[in-house]
């Protein structure tokens, strides 16, 4: 009697795919994964939610509590040498009335 020698499976070989056929095949793969972890999902962005809380803010025209300050109170020479003319004469106005402050 002779010895029984077990060989092994051979592997197959991929075949190489076009790039349209991976671009498919990825596709598939993940609308599968998302189907099969839908569920997971929807519970951990509740979970999510529960813990990581919006900051409150009352929307729409209830809003707004507040108004806006002015952003520049001064004036200095660079903004009125590169100013228009115009707007120059705006700005000499806020300064003599003493809206604005000018500094050098």
């Amino acid at each position: 009697m002779g010895k029984i020698q077990i060989s092994k499976p051979k592997r197959c070989k991929k075949k190489a795919m076009t790039p349209e056929e991976a671009r498919e095949a990825r596709r598939e793969y993940q609308r599968k994964y998302y189907l099969a972890h839908k569920e997971k999902a929807k519970e951990y962005q509740r979970l999510y939610n529960l813990t990581h809380k919006k900051k409150q803010r009352p929307k729409g025209a209830n809003g707004v509590d507040y108004v806006r300050e002015e952003i520049k109170g001064t004036y200095n020479t660079r903004d009125l040498m590169h100013a228009p003319v115009e707007k120059t004469l705006k700005m000499l106005e806020k300064i003599v009335s003493g809206k604005r402050y000018f500094t050098m």
